[in-house]
């Protein structure tokens, strides 16, 4: 018979050898690190973490769409088994179940997603400004919705639909398919006019919901979606809503954050929201080791279903696809990249003289969509904050020597050959002589044209430079 002092003996040798340890999220694509009380990592993972652990204090915390959250845990001799809330991530979509949702903001949602603020007729964008906590100042006319040319689409303050209590604002209308920018109405603070692009395609609705900070609103964190046009927005899919934020949050940092069960479900849903689909096959690109063929069945799927969108042009020429000449910016910064590597290898990718290159020279790093500094509006000298003017009407005394050099893409290119050659003591033809053109493309991010007419300016002789 085996005494009581023997069977404490032999749980606690089990204990030591480790007790069952099970962490589960609330959602997969939450990263979970383990740590013990000396602060070092035991385990991680994404989404539920099943292992054995010796007793002691532990701490997990999780990260989910740039939101960290930590507890310390006491593991005993018994099984131990944790459920960890979502934490409390503030999303531009007003998605059920996170901190910052609220029942009159999906309201708006869905409602001016099918009727629309200025003008008649069905929309097909829909912005929506959202306070993610109460007290915060909502301007609700300070975004404004401009055509490709950089002429304002949205009727000024009268088209929009504030809610009347600094809660939201919403603007939506039924505009032609095509390329659209979405900026601030008022010089910002650094003085940049910067944009966004946004796309409409036939039979769409393009849905963008934008936070409001104590700043005011942040496009550069926005969340987009499309649906079927007259379909109007709906907020019953939560698991899917977060599958698209934990989407976004991946590619602002650059790596893969949507767990194998998300990224099913973004890809199932590129029928009804193209989008979806066009964000999940960026997540497959985050992967060490693309799967291209996964990706070029997605890429014909979303031709099929939105044909002429330049994020889906962007992603057909990863996978080798030729493409129509692109004349308009698509909205993802990361399908911007990928044209222009195109354009470099094959010129005329991004139509010359279009908007959608113009856009790829002056791109500036603000998130996840395609934003770049507009040369319609210049910044304006001290005194005139709330207006930006015509760079091209202005006197030049007012207009910032620095802003205009940073933003002149020949210029960019020719200050990058300069610097290498003082580098590494050599003439600008040697540097010009050792790097091919589509290399200068991919090393300054720019498409061909602009590095063309640097190449051209520096192989001038000195006194012709300039003209």
């Amino acid at each position: 018979m085996v005494s009581s002092s023997e069977d404490r003996r032999h749980a606690r040798e089990e204990a030591a050898a480790g007790v069952p340890f099970v962490v589960i999220p609330d959602t997969p694509s939450v990263l979970v690190t383990v740590t013990d009380s000396a602060f070092r990592e035991v385990t991680h993972a994404m989404g539920t973490i099943d292992t054995t652990l010796p007793p002691g204090i532990y701490r997990i915390e999780q990260r989910f769409g740039g939101e960290v959250e930590s507890r310390f845990v006491e593991v005993g001799t018994e099984p131990f088994t944790e459920r960890l809330a979502l934490p409390r991530m503030p999303t531009p979509t007003p998605v059920e179940g996170t901190p910052t949702t609220r029942e009159d903001h999906r309201a708006a949602a869905q409602r001016w997603s099918t009727r629309a603020t200025h003008g008649t007729g069905t929309p097909t964008l829909m912005v929506l400004i959202r306070n993610l906590r109460r007290g915060w100042q909502l301007d609700p006319y300070a975004l404004e919705v401009a055509g490709e040319d950089g002429t304002p689409v949205d009727g000024g303050a009268g088209g929009w639909e504030p809610s009347g209590g600094e809660e939201w604002s919403a603007w939506s209308g039924e505009l032609p398919p095509g390329g659209y920018r979405l900026r601030l109405r008022r010089e910002p603070a650094d003085g940049l006019p910067l944009a966004q692009a946004l796309h409409v395609l036939d039979g769409w609705t393009t849905l963008v919901f934008v936070s409001n900070g104590p700043q005011g609103p942040q496009p550069q964190f926005a969340s987009i979606q499309m649906v079927r046009h007259g379909a109007g927005w709906q907020s019953t899919d939560r698991a899917l809503g977060l599958a698209l934020e934990a989407a976004l949050s991946g590619l602002r940092q650059g790596i893969d954050l949507v767990s194998t069960r998300q990224l099913v479900e973004l890809l199932d849903a590129k029928t009804l929201n193209p989008f979806m689909g066009i964000i999940g096959a960026h997540a497959l690109l985050l992967h060490p080791v693309p799967d291209l063929e996964r990706i070029g069945t997605l890429v014909g799927n979303l031709m099929h279903e939105a044909p002429h969108h330049p994020d889906i042009a962007a992603l057909s020429t990863r996978i080798g696809e030729p493409v129509a000449p692109v004349v308009s910016p698509p909205m993802l910064a990361a399908s911007c990249r990928l044209l222009v590597k195109a354009d470099s290898v094959d010129p005329g990718v991004l139509r010359d003289g279009s908007v959608a290159e113009s856009v790829a020279e002056h791109v500036v790093g603000r998130g996840v969509w395609t934003t770049w500094v507009e040369q319609e509006r210049g910044p304006v000298g001290v005194g005139a904050r709330d207006a930006l003017v015509d760079v091209n009407v202005v006197a030049p005394s007012s207009v910032s020597p620095k802003w205009s050099r940073e933003a002149d893409p020949v210029d960019r290119v020719q200050r990058y050959v300069m610097d290498i050659a003082s580098v590494e003591d050599k003439t600008v033809d040697d540097v010009l002589s050792s790097l091919e053109p589509k290399d200068l493309c991919r090393r300054t991010g720019l498409p061909h044209k602009a590095v063309d007419k640097a190449i051209e300016q520096l192989r001038r002789p000195q006194g012709e430079q300039g003209e």
